[in-house]
């Protein structure tokens, strides 16, 4: 009980259009990796709204959007829950750019696809190494099968799938989530917890998320 009523707090500290983002960011991560399948497209655009959430809303919630994402896409397909930790890190890194001022910028919401195509490239690979041997059952196992087959040894493969694949895939995904970014109205930016960066304000000067009853102590007159 303690333990839930410390996990309401926090998400009051973000606020109710921050929670109200969550669920849409699922949605569009839901949506994007759903074209991706029906168009055949060489990309998965299941990140976009934990980039999205992240980078608006902080690294918690985006992080929140990738773990709850990431949990019911293994529902149907169970082999997905062991990259989880992908969706988190996107998340948390999302949260971080944001917070830089990153997605205020075309040409800087660009370079961000490098890092997280590092971690999704790097990191899966390794995770399909460990985890399922160095072939997981996607679009990219079919890659590696190929490269295995022309002589490249299988931990060479994987990275060398890896990286290209998600490249393709990160570079789309960000220049879509800078593109919503700049079509959310100011008015909703005042709402959000880092709406003040895309506001061009500085930080606003607040106890942490974390412990909102802080705040309000804070407000008041000190003797």
């Amino acid at each position: 009980m303690a333990s839930n009523g410390y996990f309401a707090r926090l998400l009051r500290g973000y606020g109710r259009l921050t929670i109200f983002m969550i669920p849409i960011g699922i949605a569009i991560n839901f949506v994007g990796g759903q074209i991706a399948l029906l168009l055949k497209l060489p990309v998965y655009l299941d990140s976009i709204g934990t980039i999205l959430v992240g980078a608006t809303c902080g690294s918690l919630p985006g992080a929140l959007v990738g773990l709850l994402s990431n949990a019911i896409n293994s529902i149907t397909s169970p082999q997905t829950f062991a990259y989880g930790i992908l969706s988190v890190i996107f998340g948390l890194l999302a949260g971080w750019f944001g917070r830089m001022g990153w997605f205020r910028s075309f040409w800087l919401s660009l370079l961000s696809a490098i890092p997280f195509a590092l971690v999704g490239g790097v990191l899966g690979a390794l995770i399909t190494i460990w985890v399922f041997g160095g072939l997981a059952g996607d679009g990219t196992g079919i890659v590696i099968g190929t490269l295995v087959a022309l002589g490249m040894d299988l931990t060479t493969a994987n990275f060398a799938a890896q990286m290209p694949m998600d490249i393709l895939d990160k570079v789309p995904t960000v220049l879509i989530v800078y593109a919503i970014i700049r079509g959310i109205p100011k008015r909703l930016f005042v709402k959000l917890p880092l709406g003040y960066v895309y506001l061009g304000k500085p930080a606003p000067k607040l106890a942490p998320a974390t412990a909102p009853a802080t705040t309000e102590q804070q407000a008041g007159p000190r003797s």
